[in-house]
């Protein structure tokens, strides 16, 4: 373990035990956020006590298993880094005890605390609120005391701070007031920049609470937790040569010579980040069994309605998924190569005239030239597909699993990809396949022996698949599942029963396992026992709208 994660990881653990807090004031975290920050994270309110709770309950559930492969993980370090071992050790007593307990806040951290993380420029600035300062400098010293090293301290007027070395970086630790904050500075950082940095000196024009207000209710989000990067401000900073923080940053990367970009660059840059202005975050619920983040790649509106356009709802993505996995994908072909050529002729009529942009130019030019040929049949026709796993399990002695589930293609010709299948494929020639969507045997030929009964069935939009004992009877409301309105492009489904699939994985590949890594195996096993019995399922979606690309990820607890 390096000198950088010894001290590293002490911090990510105690920030990592902290929640979220409340209405912010004058001495509240978002109070130190600059106005023009290019990205900000935090809250309004605190998170429901109940969720606090389960939480803490999961955490201390999973917390032995996951320490004693961390304790293993020192004891194959150790011979190279006794002393950084020594301090991990330390940090692992100190951080357990209160774990197993549930006690985080006798570390001072509160359960539930105002948060903050924003940027002064690039530089990232962590701030916590903390129940008792005094605990957590106590907390500290124990590992300090015990791991037989003390962090560097520094001193900025009349406040003591911690450094900790990196390269040509350094990282920030301080307990300012009743916060702890932790940030990243150029290691020739000047007096003036670490005052911003530590909050020292307050913005001359600081952020608006009301932007997250206003944020939150356009995309539905809850007070505990929101935010958003901005590409357009982290390129006109770093564009900025006249910035101070820009100029140091750039002096401890690039020493006295500064990377400038001309006025063409400049502008250039610019014009590709106003395509993709932001990325916005949040909880749009977040209850002790229910928690859904949404996230939104914002585009510009011309763009963004044209690549909805050049997309369809998946397959089966109108109804609820089933199955242990349920994923479906939507491959419109010949949208897609439509869009893709309109981007890449865009580029090559007009190429970037910066230097720095010359690979987009040619990168474009070649996907042009990729793009621009004949799709045949049945490639041209896909549009999508969908697959569900409904049975997955391990015998003892047996080295395949016994497998069940569904397979569907979506097609603009689905007849025409059969008739071609049936010229290619002889053993297929006799089968009668008509447009009704009713299932019918394949030729027991046509797959391996170990493979159960095959059956196909049609309609006038897609192809669909069943493999396993009983499926062929949901094989024609599987293929007749509807499609989003909108473009869901993407969604993955699973339950938590699949962790228990994913441990007879591991119990297949037990002789292949070499003797070190099985004690590690067999703990991620009785994880996933655990992470079964938390979870009842969890789903992501990717949705193309006319504002631009929505994910969206729920996952409920039982």
């Amino acid at each position: 373990m390096s000198v950088i994660a010894r001290r590293v990881v002490p911090v990510a653990l105690l920030l990592a035990l902290a929640g979220c807090g409340n209405k912010p004031d004058a001495g509240s975290p978002l109070a130190f956020v600059p106005a023009d920050t290019p990205y900000v994270f935090a809250n309004l309110e605190p998170v429901p006590q109940p969720v606090v709770d389960q939480w803490s309950q999961m955490t201390r559930e999973a917390w032995p298993l996951s320490l004693s492969m961390y304790q293993r993980m020192l004891d194959k370090a150790e011979a190279q880094d006794a002393a950084a071992v020594k301090a991990a050790r330390a940090l692992l007593e100190e951080v357990s005890q209160h774990m197993t307990a549930g006690t985080a806040e006798q570390l001072g951290i509160k359960g539930s605390a105002h948060a903050a993380i924003y940027g002064i420029g690039i530089l990232p600035v962590v701030r916590l609120e903390l129940a008792n300062a005094d605990a957590l400098r106590a907390a500290i010293a124990r590992v300090e005391a015990k791991a037989g090293s003390k962090l560097p301290v520094a001193r900025l007027g009349e406040l003591d701070y911690w450094t900790l070395s990196l390269d040509k970086m350094q990282m920030l630790l301080a307990i300012v007031d009743k916060q702890l904050v932790v940030t990243l500075a150029p290691a020739t950082a000047s007096e003036d920049l670490r005052k911003q940095l530590l909050g020292l000196t307050r913005p001359a024009k600081p952020f608006d609470a009301t932007t997250l207000t206003t944020l939150n209710k356009r995309y539905g989000y809850t007070p505990y937790s929101s935010g958003y990067v901005d590409f357009v401000r982290l390129v006109e900073f770093l564009g900025d040569d006249a910035n101070p923080v820009r100029r140091e940053l750039a002096g401890a990367v690039f020493g006295e010579k500064l990377p400038t970009m001309d006025a063409t660059c400049k502008a250039e840059v610019r014009a590709i980040a106003g395509k993709f202005p932001r990325v916005v975050m949040g909880y749009t619920a977040l209850a002790p069994k229910r928690m859904t983040v949404h996230a939104q790649l914002e585009m510009d509106p011309a763009l963004a309605k044209d690549f909805a356009a050049s997309l369809v709802g998946a397959p089966g993505t109108a109804g609820k998924a089933e199955g242990l996995v349920d994923f479906a994908l939507a491959m419109p072909v010949l949208k897609q190569k439509a869009f893709w050529l309109k981007q890449a002729k865009t580029v090559v009529d007009q190429p970037y005239a910066c230097a720095d942009l010359a690979e987009i130019n040619e990168s474009f030019a070649k996907l042009r030239q990729s793009l621009d040929t004949t799709i045949p049949p049945p490639a041209s026709d896909l549009s999508g597909f969908r697959m569900v796993l409904n049975k997955l399990d391990f015998a003892a002695g047996v080295d395949k699993p016994d497998m069940a589930g569904k397979l569907v293609i979506a097609l603009t010709n689905p007849a025409g990809a059969v008739a071609m299948a049936q010229l290619a494929l002889p053993s297929l020639k006799d089968i009668k396949l008509l447009p009704d969507g009713k299932p019918v045997a394949l030729p027991a030929e046509m797959a391996p022996a170990s493979v159960p009964p095959l059956f196909v069935a049609m309609n006038d939009k897609a192809i669909a698949l069943a493999a396993g004992s009983g499926e062929e009877t949901t094989l024609s409301a599987f293929l007749a599942a509807p499609t989003a309105a909108e473009p869901v492009f993407l969604r993955m489904h699973f339950t938590g029963a699949m962790y228990a699939r994913l441990g007879g994985v591991f119990d297949a590949m037990g002789p292949l396992i070499p003797e070190e890594q099985r004690a590690d195996i067999a703990t991620q096993k009785q994880l996933f026992a655990v992470y079964e019995k938390w979870i009842d399922h969890a789903e992501f979606t990717l949705t193309a709208r006319n504002d631009g690309v929505s994910l969206l990820e729920t996952v409920e607890t039982r």
